[in-house]
């Protein structure tokens, strides 16, 4: 290097870094012990997971709450009711007239109380 520019002498070493460590880290990710390492860290993570999930089912059932899965039962039995109930309406002659609600003035001055 002649060059006496400080910029490129650190842009020319930044990119035999980079060089350097690409070289390393791609040996290194095509080892056997990081594939053992990476697939230890994927089944501690859904070890974690599962026990988080048992724990908490146990704190819902202890505290006599419903669990997620029993309210997303729910919450599909409730749709297939009002599915049930909306091809009931249909077959009555629609859905019962409600009475229209009264819609506020569009005016700039506040409504009065009372």
């Amino acid at each position: 290097m002649t060059s006496t520019d400080p910029a490129a002498f650190f842009r020319e070493m930044l990119g035999e870094w980079e060089k350097m460590a690409n070289k390393v880290g791609g040996d290194f990710a095509r080892s056997d012990e990081f594939a053992r390492a990476m697939h230890g860290a994927g089944a501690a993570t859904m070890n974690t997971q599962e026990a988080v999930s048992a724990m908490m089912a146990r704190a819902l059932a202890a505290a006599n709450m419903p669990s997620r899965a029993e309210i997303e039962d729910l919450s599909g039995r409730l749709a297939r009711i009002e599915d049930q109930l909306g091809r009931i309406e249909g077959l009555l002659g629609g859905k019962p007239d409600r009475p229209a609600r009264p819609k506020p003035r569009r005016t700039r001055k506040p409504p009065q109380a009372g």
